[in-house]
């Protein structure tokens, strides 16, 4: 017996709502399946993948269908290919439509719709019942597949519901001789990604990264005595990390007595090969570093699985090994020609299933890496003489479980330099249009990020996780939309206890615009403040390297002046009282998504959302509080209660409206989301 079960991530609705905003005027003119009663409002392709699911019965075969993302189908005629952009292991796995009328009622006209023909899987997004439907179409008859809706903050927590894990391999390569000398070093890549016999990676093992396994094609360690048993991909992935370590440990205990183990001629060679990895040959480099991370970090996908693309692990020749090393003197004439620097960056990227066998994850990133490879040496030939770098990135998006990979040839720090195809890239996967996703220079792509969360002093996101509000099962509530950094007193040795916290809420506030790739300055200091209150006139010069602190009004001009952020103020005569602006706030953080500086009684919080009863009136606002001075503990942030400017509470949690000074005035700053564009 078969049976089919889907899930899709719980963003995807808000993504098809917005879709489905902006189609409705174009469709109210061009009405289709009239006569059926579904009135089709926008359809497009489901972006997914499918696999067997072990039921431990032989007799019952079950395959899981998991929605990733939407790609908008188009009326308009394009050359683009946009499933050249996706990672692999995510293809196209049926349509999505959204009717105006309730698709329980006549599943037969999906069936039937001349879309539908194109693949067996059908979502449907009602607009009348707000639901989702999924159908497996099979001639004119629709069946109804059971389908699992996964609530997820983040895409890693629909990878972890399905069972999947992104894996990734980067090579980065680098000449000053001009352009042979690249496509010399891409033609040995696309070599040692051919086959799985001419394919090894390194692997970074430990929970400190400071051992490394060279895994061939064939998912068997290169190096090991023992190549009879074949690898887990599980052994890669974030989750086996107490295991590695474990397995260091008794690594360790071993050497201590004594033992030494017999020595495998093949696996020495091959190390010493391993050693001289990356040596230069013909005036070229590879630019890497020292030593691979295990993992590359990252904010919707948790850390992502690295591994490193080896160049010098084809068999040893003996004729070969004892040859000299040829060095070609190239004439002053071709040497002028050739001057020229290129940098080649490529990236490929694949979500497999995490209990794969190494051999079937290594085939499938080998194989998209090499594609990758091929079309970047394509794109060498035809780039413009000035441009200096050509490079893959991959880019996440916004409430679909995948990034993009996109490549651009470019002479700057810039992604792509067509603003007509990052438009049709935000339209056709549903992006939204205010905000750029795809620009290099605002750190948008992965490898960008996990730059500055590395070296990044303050946490993400702390709010994740903690206890619910407890107004109670009726209420409103809407939340910071995004990633944000926690800013605290004592920070960036910054000794600002008793006058800075307003400061540390305005710094959250900027680290917010950054993070959402509105502005490209990372972090907002004391003295840029204050320099910039100066300079627009609001404080005198003695202002500057002072200690004295800044209101709600200050905080808003300051975001005003550096990034050009408009801001709204509202005004509460007292703490009790803030339950009369729990509408308003609603409406901010479900249509603007900033976090909110509330300034009061010489005290400043940072709101990250806002629950509310309309019923019994009570209303709760998630606070952050820029009074905490101790450690960057998630534990404690969450979950103790500490002293803070005068009183004691859990740093990030939900505070009842009530708790606030009953004889304080209430002044909150609503930065209003900015509108920048692609």
């Amino acid at each position: 017996m078969a049976t089919m079960e889907g899930a899709l991530p719980s963003s995807l609705l808000r993504a098809l709502r917005r879709f489905t905003a902006s189609n409705e005027d174009e469709s109210a003119s061009n009405e289709q399946e009239e006569a059926s009663g579904l009135s089709v409002v926008a359809r497009g392709s489901l972006l997914g993948s499918r696999r067997s699911l072990d039921t431990g019965d032989d007799a019952i075969s079950k395959r899981q269908v998991a929605i990733w993302g939407l790609l908008a189908s188009t009326d308009a005629p394009s050359s683009e290919n946009f499933e050249q952009h996706l990672p692999g292991g995510i293809s196209r796995i049926g349509i999505f439509v959204v009717v105006r009328g309730n698709a329980a009622e006549t599943p037969e006209a999906l069936a039937s719709s001349p879309s539908s023909e194109e693949a067996a899987l059908v979502l449907v997004f009602s607009l009348a019942t707000q639901k989702l439907l999924l159908f497996r179409s099979e001639g004119d008859k629709a069946t109804l597949v059971p389908l699992n809706v996964v609530q997820c903050l983040h895409a890693r927590d629909f990878h972890r519901a399905i069972g999947f894990a992104p894996l990734r391999c980067a090579v980065d390569l680098y000449t000053h001789v001009g352009l042979d000398a690249m496509q010399r070093q891409l033609a040995r890549c696309e070599a040692a990604t051919r086959d799985a016999n001419s394919f090894f990676v390194r692997a970074s093992t430990g929970s400190k990264a400071r051992n490394f396994r060279v895994i061939d094609g064939h998912g068997q360690d290169a190096l090991g005595s023992d190549s009879s048993s074949p690898l887990l991909l599980s052994a890669l992935l974030p989750d086996a990390e107490d295991i590695a370590g474990e397995l260091e440990e008794q690594t360790k205990a071993k050497k201590k007595k004594g033992k030494k183990k017999p020595v495998n001629k093949k696996a020495a060679a091959r190390q010493a090969q391993l050693d001289a990895w990356g040596d230069d040959q013909e005036g070229e480099s590879d630019s890497k570093e020292e030593q691979t991370a295990r993992f590359l970090p990252s904010l919707a996908y948790g850390d992502i699985a690295n591994v490193e693309l080896l160049l010098s692990l084809a068999p040893l020749d003996n004729a070969e090994s004892g040859s000299a090393p040829v060095v070609i003197i190239p004439s002053p004439s071709s040497s002028e020609k050739s001057n020229r620097t290129l940098q080649v960056h490529c990236e490929a990227l694949v979500m497999v299933s995490a209990d794969s066998s190494m051999e079937t994850a290594l085939s499938l990133l080998r194989e998209r890496l090499h594609d990758q490879l091929k079309e970047l040496s394509k794109r060498l030939e035809a780039v413009p003489e000035a441009a200096t770098c050509v490079s893959q990135h991959q880019f996440p998006l916004i409430d679909a479980a995948f990034p993009l990979t996109l490549l651009s040839c470019s002479s700057d720090d810039e992604s792509l330099d067509d603003t007509e195809v990052i438009e049709k890239l935000h339209h056709a996967f549903l992006q939204p249009v205010q905000q750029s996703l795809f620009r290099v220079s605002r750190g948008c792509s992965l490898a960008h990020q996990a730059e500055w969360i590395s070296t990044s002093d303050v946490l993400f996101n702390v709010h994740e996780g903690i206890p619910s509000s407890g107004v109670g099962p009726q209420s409103q509530q809407a939340l910071v939309d995004g990633f944000y950094g926690y800013y605290h007193y004592l920070q960036q040795h910054m000794n600002d206890k008793g006058w800075g916290c307003a400061y540390r809420s305005l710094q959250t506030l900027a680290s917010w615009l950054f993070m959402q790739h509105y502005t490209q300055q990372r972090s907002l200091s004391h003295q840029q403040i204050q320099q910039a209150l100066v300079h627009m006139g609001d404080k005198p010069a003695r202002f500057q390297g002072s200690t004295e602190w800044i209101g709600s009004l200050e905080v808003g001009y300051v975001l005003d002046e550096l990034f050009g952020v408009t801001f709204r103020s509202l005004s509460v005569p007292s703490g009790p009282q803030l339950v009369d602006v729990a509408r308003e706030l609603l409406h901010h953080f479900e249509t603007q998504g900033t976090p909110v500086m509330m300034g009061g009684g010489q005290l400043a919080f940072t709101l990250l959302g806002v629950d509310y009863d309309a019923n019994s009136g009570v209303c709760a606002f998630l606070t952050l509080d820029p009074h905490y001075t101790g450690d960057d503990d998630l534990s404690v942030i969450q979950h103790q209660t500490v002293a803070l400017e005068g009183y004691k509470a859990i740093p990030c949690s939900w505070r009842k409206t009530s708790s606030f000074a009953k004889n304080s005035f209430y002044n909150l700053c609503l930065p209003q989301r900015p509108s920048v564009g692609v």
